[in-house]
């Protein structure tokens, strides 16, 4: 029964095949100008295009009914492979003709995938003309996709050609489109004439995109090669930022190698700055690794902007590991650069915990600013929380208002210093120990190190050595005897 069935269903589909390629035969219009009126004149590429144009081929009539006969199949990736595979091998013969078919006659991702693909066979045969074809089109989103073909193509075939033709480009949108296509394509066979002539680029138009993809695309193939060049670059803006970008992407290769190269730099501000690049890159990949190059680094400031650049990125991939590690580093300023950097992308997550985190800032400046830029935000989308929150710390009173949006003009004489305790319900910064974390609920239910509470274990004598909980409920007034009190440090 099966093989009846099927020999029936090859007979149907033998008869339809044959009746439309008679109907196309009787009625198709051989010649080759657009369906509808064309955008604009395109001359065929040669004298012996245009004879192909104005007469019937056989081989390019058969093309063109595979195409006919697959624009009758049911929409999907099996037409799209379809007309693709007759699209294609009707350009490698007539390119000219092909394109102008396609043009007018496919439509929607048909149309996109066929003029992308139609253009790249046409670059390595002329693009020249294959150029001047797509100056030709009608300036909507699919020539900036036919631009990018084009470029893409030409740019491995002849970056220095493909170049020029793209400073004539008038469009901004295709302009951009089209610069990284030819950076990428370019800078894989070529990288060197490629790197160099992207940063003529970025020179004359402030434009470094291309320089960015072509100086990556040459770390891959030749690091050292690549930093050579950076290195010998005329002293400037240009050179500063060639060297961000090759130690941003060589850093994505190799971080090892290039942390290595970055110690070689002389200059000081170079250095530090390809430092926090490496870093920067290197902890969207292995942050605990690169968590662990900030301890080499000498420069005090170098810590301070790498560990924040750390924070930055591990904060988003994986906080409770980040703080983690924050709480086992020793009070520094590179400690507070990163707790700035981890409340900050912690704050719209999960506020408690990220203003917790602020208040372990050891640098009263920092700390200040960090919780009044937070909390003020906090009080603008749930003042309600926030002012609980607020309610429930031991913040001296003008951070406090400054947080409500409280009015902090003092007219009264300054208070006398005094010494707080724990228990007085006066506020006094301690250093959280942070060796002793303690861990509180995240929003998805991971643990993470709090140094909301650092005291496990208070001895009688210190009920509560923890100055950053809420206030107790005794308003005893402290005992001024005149010194600090170093017990709770």
């Amino acid at each position: 029964m099966r093989p009846r069935l099927l020999m029936i269903l090859t007979g149907v589909l033998a008869f339809w095949v044959g009746l439309l390629y008679w109907l196309y035969r009787e009625t198709a219009d051989t010649n080759t100008t657009r369906a509808t009126a064309p955008k604009v004149a395109v001359a065929p590429a040669s004298a012996s295009d245009s004879a192909v144009a104005n007469q019937p081929n056989r081989t390019s009539d058969d093309l063109k009914t595979v195409l006919l006969n697959a624009l009758d199949l049911p929409p999907g990736p099996a037409r799209l492979k379809v007309v693709l595979a007759a699209f294609n091998a009707w350009c490698k013969s007539y390119p000219n003709e092909a394109m102008l078919w396609g043009e007018s006659n496919l439509a929607g991702n048909e149309r996109l995938a066929a003029m992308k693909s139609g253009i790249g066979i046409w670059v390595a045969q002329d693009p020249a003309s294959a150029a001047t074809w797509v100056d030709g089109m009608a300036g909507d989103a699919s020539k900036g996709d036919t631009v990018v073909a084009l470029l893409s193509a030409w740019g491995a075939k002849n970056g220095s050609d493909a170049a020029q033709w793209l400073m004539t480009v008038t469009n901004p949108v295709f302009r951009a489109q089209g610069l990284q296509a030819l950076a990428d394509s370019w800078s894989k066979t070529n990288p060197s004439d490629a790197t160099q002539w992207a940063m003529q680029y970025y020179t004359t138009t402030q434009d470094g995109h291309a320089f960015q993809t072509a100086i990556g695309n040459w770390v891959k193939t030749d690091a050292q090669a690549a930093a050579q060049y950076v290195v010998n670059l005329p002293q400037g803006d240009g050179q500063n930022i060639a060297l961000n970008n090759l130690a941003l992407t060589w850093a994505a290769v190799d971080p090892d190698a290039a942390s290595k190269w970055a110690s070689t730099l002389n200059d000081p501000r170079q250095r530090e700055e390809a430092y926090v690049n490496i870093v920067d890159s290197w902890s969207q990949w292995e942050p605990d690794k690169a968590a662990q190059a900030i301890d080499g680094f000498t420069d005090p400031d170098t810590q301070v902007a790498a560990a924040a650049a750390l924070m930055n990125r591990w904060v988003d991939s994986d906080a409770v590991a980040a703080s983690t590690w924050l709480d086992a580093q020793s009070p520094s300023p590179a400690r507070d650069s990163a707790i700035s950097a981890f409340s900050n992308g912690l704050f719209y997550i999960d506020p408690t915990t990220s203003l917790n985190w602020s208040m372990a800032i050891q640098d009263p400046e920092l700390r200040d600013s960090q919780l009044v830029v937070l909390g003020s935000e906090w009080m603008n989308y749930d003042p309600e929380t926030a002012q609980a929150w607020v309610d429930s710390t031991n913040l001296p009173a003008d951070i406090k208002a400054q947080i409500l949006g409280e009015d902090t003009t003092d007219t009264s004489e300054a208070p006398a210093t005094t010494d707080s305790t724990p228990t007085d319900g006066n506020f006094t910064w301690s250093t959280p120990d942070p060796n002793t974390p303690v861990n509180v609920t995240f929003s998805n239910g991971q643990k993470i190190p709090d140094p909301s509470t650092t005291d496990t274990a208070p001895n009688a004598a210190d009920q509560n050595s923890n100055d950053y909980a809420p206030a107790p409920s005794d308003n005893t007034a402290p005992v001024d005897n005149g010194a600090p009190d170093n017990s709770q440090q």
